[in-house]
């Protein structure tokens, strides 16, 4: 009996799912450039070929990979749009993004290590940039509303201070202690906003 194409569907985002954690593992391991579309196919035991038919080569692949992880911090935004007080979305945001650094860490690890890459950067091009502007203009949103006497320098801050803490906690998940830095930091915003919790 043939699949259904919802069936067929499903099929297509397992393969193109496991290409790209091959991939993300293989760019991780011997660097974006170094690293052949033979080689991911190999990798995950297909044809060439039929990678291909997923993804039209290496550069598309990596751009699927960091759209992924867009996917992420679109989540974590998300969960701070439930809330309507300004500090609490601040708050919400922050929590957010740990929780799901945590429940994707192997995934944010390495692709921590890919972004720091000459060739991937090279690729990612002017992408990199609208993603960086699109998360800090979120956040410029988030803390003028929230009355930061300078949103837009507030806003570099945050975005550095939580990608920074997800860092940290990727590289050492056992001795960094996430959940205490992250107490910290809103404690910190609600005090430097003038409301505690």
């Amino acid at each position: 009996m043939p699949r259904t194409a919802a069936a067929n569907e499903a099929v297509k985002a397992r393969t193109r799912a496991r290409v790209m954690e091959h991939a993300l593992k293989l760019f991780s391991l011997h660097g974006y450039d170094a690293t052949s579309v033979k080689m991911i196919a190999d990798s995950c035991g297909m044809a060439q070929g039929l990678l291909y038919r997923h993804f039209k080569g290496k550069e598309h692949l990596l751009r699927a990979i960091f759209e992924q992880s867009m996917a992420d911090v679109q989540a974590s935004f998300s969960l701070a749009q439930q809330s309507e007080d300004p500090l609490d979305r601040i708050e919400a945001l922050i929590r957010g993004a740990a929780s799901i650094v945590t429940g994707h860490r192997r995934f944010w690890k390495l692709s921590y290590g890919v972004r720091m890459q000459q060739g991937a950067l090279k690729a990612l091009g002017p992408r990199l940039s609208s993603w960086t502007r699109t998360i800090e203009s979120t956040l410029h949103g988030y803390l003028k509303q929230a009355g930061a006497r300078h949103p837009r320098l507030e806003a570099a801050i945050l975005f550095a201070t939580i990608d920074g803490m997800s860092q940290h906690y990727v590289l050492d998940p056992e001795n960094y202690p996430l959940t205490d830095v992250v107490d910290a930091v809103v404690q910190q915003y609600r005090q430097r906003l003038g409301r505690k919790k």
